[in-house]
């Protein structure tokens, strides 16, 4: 197997694959086995469709995977893109809605986790917790953006 640079559609497409099967992806996007593996080849220039990426990670997610590998692989593009701008100020109020958004995932995630019709019962499975740990890194990164943009603005005279 070709090595896979992180934060690569080819990596996402890789774990995808590896979680629902070649023949599964093909079927969800209605295109070949084949076309499938070459998505995930990163050398090869062929991608999917915005429409077949988000339907790839919406069955990955919905099958308690973890999060949209795509998604983030997406996110973490424009992050970084956006990370990159100097000199640009950070919306607070706009960061602050994004906690209160990814607080509702972690409470979601947490209650599905302590569940206790859910896979590990009351008890957290290694999935679930995993699950969850990303969405606490995703809150850290927000809460992270509100407290610079609290910095950039107590520098100002």
């Amino acid at each position: 197997m070709k090595p896979r640079t992180p934060k690569s559609f080819a990596a996402a497409l890789t774990k995808i694959m590896a979680a629902l099967s070649n023949e599964r992806c093909a079927e969800i996007v209605g295109r070949s086995d084949s076309l499938i593996r070459k998505w995930a080849d990163p050398d090869h220039a062929s991608l999917p469709t915005l429409h077949q990426a988000i339907a790839l990670d919406i069955i990955y997610a919905k099958e308690g995977h973890g999060n949209p590998p795509i998604l983030d692989v997406y996110e973490d593009i424009l992050n970084d893109t956006l990370d990159a701008r100097d000199g640009d100020i950070v919306d607070i109020l706009m960061s602050t809605l994004s906690v209160q958004g990814v607080v509702g995932d972690l409470s979601e995630a947490i209650k599905a986790a302590l569940d206790p019709t859910g896979p590990g019962g009351a008890d957290i499975t290694p999935r679930e917790r995993q699950t969850i740990l990303q969405i606490l890194d995703r809150l850290e990164d927000q809460t992270d953006l509100i407290e610079d943009a609290i910095e950039d603005d107590e520098e100002k005279p």
